[in-house]
Formats: structure tokens, C-alpha cells, sequence
């Protein structure tokens, strides 16, 4: 846990197999799970009998002078239309795009895309990055879960050390065959797999999963508390 605790922003979206049931645990109290069975138009049976799930992450730590995105993310999160295809696809679009304009803040980023060769092994592996990465935080301040707003409000200590960082991260699992990307270390590279997730389309967006800490805008991280719950991320 963050030393004088420290808030969390995250929604939650299932996207559709046709005819398929998507099962996403989340495992902590609190949180549903969401059950969707869905006859989908616009999936060719080729990508339908493809049991080969891709799940990618993208992970960027901002400056505090970046701290807009937390409103940013916030708002994006309130006004989300989970129940519908295009608007699942919408939310990961505005997301990335608020990463991107931004890449003066840029300052760590910890990414990959793996191709999972089952279902059932790409939800193992998506749950898991998801509940590491909601570990690492002490409150829950604001959350949407299935179309269920939820928000807690939050109180910085003020005894903490100057805060200096904000950390999103996207989870993103689609049904592309292959990696979305490659080796993330530059700023370069960040864009393009930034770009490439919003470049998603609804017949290949199967779930996603946005988290930033804190959420609050009257919090950041300090350096320490980058170093010590990110240690996988580089900086660029």
C-alpha cells in the first residue's frame, strides 16, 4: 500500500463473441462479474473459431504537471455506455487519445502484447495483470463496473512526501492473432502502440480495462512510491 494511502480510478468493459459467453472475474469484494451472451453481427467465422486471444498492456507514468488526465479519465469513466459495442470502443479511444496528447509528461512506460493461444488462458492471464496491478492501491475512489458508477471520497495525508507522479494503465484483451506491438522503451514507440490500440475495432475488442493512481486530482505518487509498486517500469 501506498504510504498515506492513495485512490484509484478504473472501469470495466466486456466486449461481445458471438454466440460466446465472456467471463471476467475480477476477484476482489466488491466488484461483479459480468456475464454477456451476445448474437454478433460482423464477425467472420474464421475470427469466430479462432480460439487466439491477444492480451496487451500499456502502462505510462505521467508528471503531476500531467494531473489534467485524472479529470480526464474521470469524466470518461462517468459518462461510459458499456452496454453497447461502439460505445466499449469509444472509452478505449478516448483513453488512449488523452495519453497521447500529452507525451511532454511522459516519463516511464512499461508495456507488452502476447498471444494467448485459449480463452481460458488468456482470462487467467488478463485477471491476473488486473488484480497485481489493483494491489498495488489502498482505496477504490471511483469506479464503473458493468454500467454501475461507484465513487468514494478521498482525503490526501498531508504528512505525505511531495507527489510527483500519476500511473495509467490499459488492459486490453482483442482477437488478433499476433502481438499488437513490440518492445516499448521510447517515446516513439509508446505513440505507435498507443495509436494502435486506438485503432481498435468493435469486431476485435473483446475486453478492456482502464486504471490510473491516485484518481483523485489532489493526489500523486512520489518517486519512492513509483519505484517501489512499478518496478518493471523504464524511463524514456
Amino acid at each position: 500500500m501506498y504510504v498515506g494511502g492513495s485512490s484509484y480510478g478504473s472501469t470495466y468493459i466486456d466486449g461481445f463473441w458471438l454466440l460466446l459467453t465472456l467471463l471476467v472475474l475480477l476477484g476482489a469484494g466488491g466488484w461483479a462479474v459480468w456475464m454477456v451472451l451476445s448474437a454478433r453481427k460482423g464477425i467472420g467465422s474464421t475470427e469466430l473459431d479462432n480460439a487466439t486471444v491477444t492480451v496487451s498492456k500499456v502502462q505510462v507514468a505521467l508528471l503531476a504537471q500531467g494531473k489534467a488526465i485524472q479529470a480526464q479519465l474521470s469524466e470518461i469513466v462517468k459518462n461510459a455506455d458499456t452496454d453497447t459495442a461502439e460505445g466499449l470502443q469509444q472509452e478505449l479511444q478516448e483513453a488512449t487519445l488523452a495519453l497521447l496528447r500529452m507525451p511532454e509528461n511522459w516519463s516511464h512506460v512499461q508495456a507488452n502484447s502476447q498471444r494467448v493461444k485459449s480463452r481460458e488462458a488468456a482470462e487467467a492471464m488478463f485477471n491476473q495483470v488486473s488484480i497485481a496491478e489493483r494491489s498495488k492501491f489502498s482505496a477504490e475512489t471511483l469506479t464503473n463496473v458493468g454500467g454501475r458508477v461507484n465513487r468514494k471520497s478521498f482525503t490526501p495525508d498531508p504528512d505525505q512526501d511531495p507527489a510527483s507522479y500519476i500511473v495509467v494503465t490499459l488492459l486490453v484483451g482483442t482477437a488478433h492473432d499476433r502481438p499488437l506491438f513490440g518492445d516499448v522503451r521510447t517515446v516513439e514507440a509508446l505513440k505507435e502502440a498507443l495509436e494502435k490500440l486506438s485503432s481498435i475495432n468493435t469486431d476485435y475488442l473483446m475486453v478492456f480495462e482502464l486504471l490510473w493512481s491516485p484518481q483523485d486530482e489532489a493526489d500523486s505518487l512520489t518517486y519512492d512510491e513509483l519505484l517501489t509498486e512499478y518496478t518493471d517500469m523504464v524511463q524514456i
